[in-house]
């Protein structure tokens, strides 16, 4: 297992997330052009031994291969362009603040007063104020089992997988950021549900509301 990095109020949030998002888009880039270069290659060779059968086979599939390379390296080289940054905007400064003011970190998560983040993914930036409901959820299968950490706020979910022995490290976690979040639930029943989807419910229309101010 990769060593788990510990951060301080030197670390540059911004850069974290971006360094993340980038890395992300890396091995399909990679993966993505090595494929549309070999085709490439096989249709310049099939022209130069005048074999056109070959030609046409390497143009007619390297579109499927050359156009995600060419997504991927708009990703790679343009981040904001990617899913995380599309969808909040706002996640570099939010990064930025959460890292020059860190309260508690974990194995599992970095927390300030305002805004905490899963350590396998630091680009997932919750802000407090936006948490709904948490729970533990187990998946089992034919091979093994898996243990997530689900917190849900109004725009989304977040999962958090951990291994069985860190049972701990979650409720220590569970514990730190329950009195930071004024709208948290614990638990899986029908009655939080209900309240997460109230919630949802009513941050969405509010966002309605105020678009339309």
């Amino acid at each position: 297992m990769a060593a788990i990095r510990t951060y301080d109020a030197t670390t540059i949030g911004s850069q974290e997330v971006l360094a993340v998002v980038k890395k992300r888009q890396k091995p399909a880039m990679i993966l993505f052009c090595v494929l549309s270069g070999i085709l490439l290659l096989l249709g310049i060779i099939g022209f130069v031994i005048e074999n056109y059968v070959l030609v046409v086979i390497a143009m007619f599939f390297i579109l499927p291969f050359l156009i995600p390379a060419i997504i991927f390296i708009v990703r790679y080289t343009h981040p904001m362009k990617c899913r995380p940054l599309k969808k909040n905007p706002v996640v570099l400064q939010q990064a930025d603040w959460m890292f020059r003011n860190i309260t508690f970190q974990n194995d599992l998560v970095v927390v300030s007063p305002n805004f905490f983040a899963p350590k396998t993914d630091i680009s997932a930036i919750v802000p407090v104020q936006e948490v709904l409901l948490t729970y533990k959820r187990v998946v089992q299968t034919n091979f093994t089992t898996m243990y997530f950490w689900v917190i849900d706020t109004v725009r989304g979910t977040t999962q958090i997988p951990y291994l069985k022995k860190q049972e701990e490290l979650v409720a220590q976690s569970v514990d730190i950021i329950i009195p930071l979040c004024p709208h948290i639930r614990v638990g899986h029943n029908q009655e939080n549900l209900n309240y997460r989807e109230y919630m949802k419910a009513m941050w969405e229309q509010t966002q309605i509301n105020q678009g339309q101010q």
